[in-house]
């Protein structure tokens, strides 16, 4: 619990700017990962700074795949899990340049993140899934996605700067009044048939 308490804090910090205090509270968190000798800790750990929101918030994609590396090496046959699957697969459609590549990964994060049946994790899978849309510019399926993320996970996340940068973008190009009108198809749209729509194309 507090390696992903500090963990999480030095996510936060780095989202308000202070990469130096970011720094501090992720290294406290690997101390403690080192003391427990929990290698599914360690994992976490190493998840959590690659899963975009470290490293590729930071625009290391390099650092992005090695702390994935760690974290399957770590994790061994527990990489197979479902949970585990949809967040790494998650991350790897954020990291994919060709947008086949990304489609795959988003297809098995889907897969994976259903498997799981966790709310939170679904509607992270959600919210990578709009980032596609966004990708093909289709700016009113990103935000219907992203209305169904919010509705799945009981609120929108505003800690994921993903949903803030694709939020924007979208608004930017439909207006306010028409992506308050795709956001509100999203909530009244089975999130499934939102995703298999996108993820058909």
């Amino acid at each position: 619990m507090r390696i992903r308490m500090r963990s999480r804090q030095g996510q936060l910090y780095w989202l308000l700017g202070d990469e130096e205090s970011s720094a501090a509270a992720m290294a406290e968190a690997q101390r403690y990962a080192e003391r427990v000798a929990w290698s599914s800790a360690l994992a976490e750990l190493a998840l959590a700074k690659a899963k975009a929101k470290l490293a590729r918030w930071g625009g290391d994609a390099e650092e992005a795949y090695r702390q994935l590396g760690v974290a399957a090496t770590m994790l061994g046959d527990e990489a197979e899990q479902a949970n585990i699957r949809a967040v790494t697969h998650d991350l790897l459609g954020y990291l994919a340049d060709d947008l086949g590549e990304a489609r795959e990964h988003r297809v098995a994060a889907f897969q994976a993140a259903s498997e799981a049946g966790y709310a939170p994790l679904i509607a992270q899978v959600l919210v990578g899934v709009a980032d596609l849309a966004l990708r093909r510019d289709q700016y009113e399926q990103a935000a219907r996605l992203l209305a169904a993320s919010a509705g799945v996970r009981g609120l929108p996340d505003r800690s994921d700067p993903d949903v803030a940068r694709i939020e924007q973008i979208a608004r930017h190009r439909l207006g306010d009044a028409r992506f308050a009108e795709a956001a509100q198809e999203g909530m009244q749209t089975s999130w499934r048939e939102l995703v298999e729509a996108t993820l058909a194309c």
